[in-house]
């Protein structure tokens, strides 16, 4: 089956339009959850893995809400600690790692399980809020072969940045001082992309895990195996997002830099003699401003969350070779098939539901579905 990357990601947007209750409460769920989850651990957790001492960040705050000043309160913070003895530094430490990484693991089990969601949504199933706990009850093999892919992803990502390394040591070497900063721009580039193209080969596997039954090295291989010939496909998939997170950072910076901006030109307009008023005129001003950058950027997170985990996992079903509307699969006619929906093909013929007869019949040639077209913002 042909790869089309826009016929794809039409369809994403069809199911997540037709899927109830609506992937954007079921994303705000998922966020809550896993924030509340990860604050409870720190909380519980921090003080029994320490010996009731806490996180070193937590003692500095305490400190700081008194009154003293950061350096203050962090020399504070060190010296109780030390005086405590070695026994309590090697607590704190081990028990800051230990729980850095069960707060990983538990991040990492609810993202899979996020995924499973977003698999049945795009194959149509309607699934409900609970289907982002699915993984929950496989959590030992989720655990496991989260571990192996972050190790395999690690170990391509140190190859890549000393092969950089050396290139980079290599030309400065060639005592070049106005050419090094260009090859340390080129070599960052060149590292990214060449970590993200690596490490596409295991891009599937969560999908494996859930829908395959498969854990550990055998999801791994799996994916490997989905994956090869589509890396490219898969890295251009990734990459067709890119213009989505500059629009959200673009009125990020917005809802920042034009409320510090307003209140900056009140204050220098005014100097010593400013004027109150304006100057909380301007400070309204700019809450409603950033309050409303902050309101856009959260729903265009909701709504891109779903989208771009709902194309991974049509991607999946894609690579996996599930025919169109066989058992509710995500491929290119797969997801949701209602009205409005259709199964665009190249050619004189074009078939659909809600949008028109075709012509494929021999009947007279009528108007035909459009082909879908990429996001505007990639």
């Amino acid at each position: 089956m042909e790869f089309d990357r826009a016929q794809l990601k039409w369809n994403v947007k069809l199911s997540m339009k037709n899927t109830r209750p609506s992937p954007i409460l079921v994303t705000l769920l998922f966020s809550v959850v896993v924030s509340v989850g990860t604050w409870l651990i720190n909380t519980v957790l921090g003080w029994l893995l320490t010996g009731g001492m806490g996180r070193i960040s937590d003692t500095v705050l305490i400190y700081m809400q008194q009154g003293y000043e950061m350096q203050q309160a962090m020399y504070i913070a060190m010296l109780e600690l030390f005086r405590r003895g070695p026994g309590a530094v090697f607590s704190v430490v081990m028990g800051g790692l230990t729980l850095s990484v069960i707060v990983a693991l538990w991040q990492s089990a609810m993202g899979v399980g996020y995924k499973d969601y977003c698999l049945s949504m795009v194959r149509g199933d309607n699934p409900p809020m609970g289907r982002i706990f699915n993984a929950l009850p496989r959590l030992g093999q989720v655990l496991v072969t989260r571990v192996l892919t972050g190790i395999f992803e690690a170990l391509w990502s140190l190859l890549v940045l000393a092969g950089c390394c050396v290139v980079f040591v290599a030309a400065v070497a060639l005592d070049m001082p106005f050419i090094s900063p260009l090859l340390l721009f080129l070599d960052w580039i060149l590292m990214a992309l060449g970590v993200a193209w690596l490490t596409m080969r295991y891009a599937l596997v969560d999908y494996v895990l859930l829908d395959k039954g498969l854990s550990g090295m055998e999801a791994i291989r799996e994916s490997k195996r989905m994956m090869q010939g589509n890396i490219g496909r898969g890295f251009m998939l990734q990459l067709s997002f890119f213009g989505w997170g500059l629009l959200i950072m673009a009125i990020g910076g917005t809802g920042v830099l034009v409320p510090l901006a307003v209140i900056l030109s009140q204050l220098g307009g005014y100097g010593m003699s400013m004027n109150m008023d304006g100057l909380l005129a301007a400070a309204g001003v700019s809450l409603l401003i950033a309050a409303a950058a902050s309101i856009v950027v959260t729903v265009l997170i909701l709504w891109l969350q779903p989208y771009v985990n709902g194309c991974w996992a049509s991607f999946y079903d894609w690579a996996k070779g599930t025919p169109a509307g066989s058992g509710g699969g995500a491929g290119y006619g797969g997801g949701w098939s209602g009205p409005g929906d259709y199964t665009w093909s190249s050619g004189s013929s074009s078939r659909g539901t809600g949008m028109g007869p075709g012509s494929g019949n021999g009947g007279p040639s009528t108007h035909n579905p459009p082909k879908p077209r990429d996001d505007p913002w990639n």
